[in-house]
């Protein structure tokens, strides 16, 4: 089975939340511009600026605002509610650099997508094949 890294993820949510739910995409991206945001999810990382009304995924970092390291079970544990934005960084599960205005932003943005995420329709299916490879580690330990 193929990996479905996070960039696939990110940019299908992002499609799925501006097509099923705009006012919600609307409201994250107006909540996070004009800030460029670089993510590091397990060493792949993805850079977005974000506009009034649009998240643009960029070829790499240019001058990002806040930058965010995790991994895909601190994120998975975020969508689960098995973990607040403060755990995960407080417990070194997720690491974000910025201003504090620009922090705050991050979280209100993250908050309206993560609110999101669970009223559209979309997700499920997108969560579950971000979650394979999650489940496949999980269950080669058992070995």
């Amino acid at each position: 089975m193929r990996e479905y890294r996070f960039a696939e993820f990110l940019t299908e949510s992002f499609s799925a939340l501006h097509r099923e739910l705009p006012d919600v995409h609307a409201r994250m991206c107006r909540l996070l511009c004009p800030r460029e945001v670089h993510l590091d999810v397990g060493g792949e990382g993805v850079s977005l600026r974000f506009d009034d009304d649009a998240a643009v995924f960029l070829e790499g970092p240019l001058c990002p605002a806040i930058h965010v390291r995790t991994s895909r079970a601190a994120i998975l544990a975020l969508v689960d509610a098995r973990s607040t934005l403060i755990e995960a960084v407080m417990s070194d599960e997720l690491s974000l650099v910025g201003t504090p205005v620009d922090l705050l932003r991050f979280h209100d943005g993250l908050m309206t997508y993560l609110h999101g995420a669970v009223r559209a329709p979309s997700f499920p299916d997108l969560l579950r094949r971000f979650r394979q490879p999650a489940l496949l580690m999980r269950e080669d330990k058992t070995f």
